[in-house]
Order: C-alpha cells, then structure tokens, then sequence
C-alpha cells in the first residue's frame, strides 16, 4: 500500500475521486471537507488541491465521472437511436424494441448496481439543490437520454408533439429513478429482498410494460 503522505503515488487520483464520490454523496459540497475526502481515499490532503485544484474541482471531476459513466451504460444503444430514422414499414416495432433495451440497460445499472447506489445519492441533492455543476450532469448524459426516449416514443406511437413525448420520456425516466431514491420504501412496502436477480427482473417487466403502454398506437 502507497504511504499517506505520498502525495504522487499511483492510483492516488483514483482513490481520491473515489472517495470524494461517497463523502459528497453523504454529506453533500457543503459539509464535505476534503480532510474527510482525503482520510476516506487514504491519501495525502495536499493531493486534492495538487490533482484537481481544490474541493470544487474535485466536485466537477466527479459530477464529469458520474455523467459519462452512466451515459456509457446506453451509449452504444444511443448512437444507433440517433442514425436511425424509423420511416420504414417496422420502424414502430423497432422503436419499442429499443425503448425496452433502453430502460432495461438502465434500471439494472440504477436499481441493481453498487455505482448507481453511489451515485444517486449526489443526482439528487443536483435535483434539489443543483450546483453550477449541474449543467454538466444534464449535457452530458440527461439530455441526450431524453432526446432518446423522445425520439422512441415519437416513432413507436406516432406522437407527433415533441414537448408531450418529452414529457413521457420523463415520466418513464422517473419510473425507473424512483426504484433507488424510494428504495427503502418500495423494499418495506411490497416485501422485496432489497433488488435479487428475480426482483430487478420483476422491476423490468413492470416498466417496461407501462413504457410499452403509452406508446402503444392508438387503434391498440
């Protein structure tokens, strides 16, 4: 293991931005202390002005982790929404097939992993109480999921009014939000395990089916 004092020691950057993830998301910018972060990642206190300026860069280095890394859990599957145009004869059912793929890829990232534990905690104090950072979070991976599930929904039930399909694409973003932030809730309400492979299968299957709901074509 690295000595604490070591301010240049390898993997000291990570460790840092990784402990700054839990102590920010704790006790958010203003409580947190970067004695607090440094003691947390075992690292020398003069690191974090050394690698990231001070305590508000290293807020901004985690806010830019955090958004890149879950725009990277679709990212494959947002590229191709984007160079797709849905004017073929399938283009509805490819839409919903999507649609799925989409919110399955991220309910098991939001409800069913470690990271999304971690880093929900800091998207909703940003929803609260959002920082300059914000912005980052929402360029760089709110909006273009958005933009996404609009486009989804606008090609799977021929909605032809971008405002009202971005409305439904935020109506199913939250349905699938709720299950982290209201995790406690839920867990006690309904009897749950706290997330098995057979309830985040069930958490799927529900979303998905009111995804698939509202965007169903009129005459169904």
């Amino acid at each position: 293991m690295a000595k604490k004092g070591n301010t240049h020691a390898p993997g000291t950057k990570e460790r840092l931005l990784e402990a700054a993830i839990d102590v920010f998301g704790r006790h958010g910018f203003d409580s947190a202390t970067t004695r607090m972060i440094a003691k947390a990642g075992n690292v020398n206190i003069a690191a974090i002005p050394y690698y990231f300026g001070g305590k508000g860069g290293l807020y901004q280095a985690v806010i830019t982790h955090i958004a890149g890394h879950i725009k990277n859990e679709a990212g494959d599957l947002l590229e191709r929404i984007g160079g797709m145009t849905f004017d073929q004869e399938d283009g509805p059912q490819q839409a919903r097939e999507l649609l799925r793929a989409v919110l399955e890829r991220f309910i098991n990232f939001i409800a069913g992993s470690e990271q999304g534990t971690r880093f929900a905690r800091i998207l909703l104090r940003e929803q609260m109480f959002p920082s300059p950072a914000y912005d980052t979070l929402f360029e760089g991976f709110l909006k273009p999921v958005l933009d996404a599930l609009s486009t989804l929904i606008m090609a799977a039930s021929g909605e032809s009014d971008p405002r009202q399909a971005t409305f439904k694409a935020m109506t199913l973003m939250g349905q699938v939000v709720i299950f982290r932030v209201a995790r406690e809730t839920i867990v006690r309400g309904l009897g749950l395990e706290g997330y098995s492979p057979e309830e985040l299968k069930e958490i799927r299957r529900v979303v998905v089916a009111n995804a698939l709901a509202i965007t169903a074509p009129p005459s169904e």
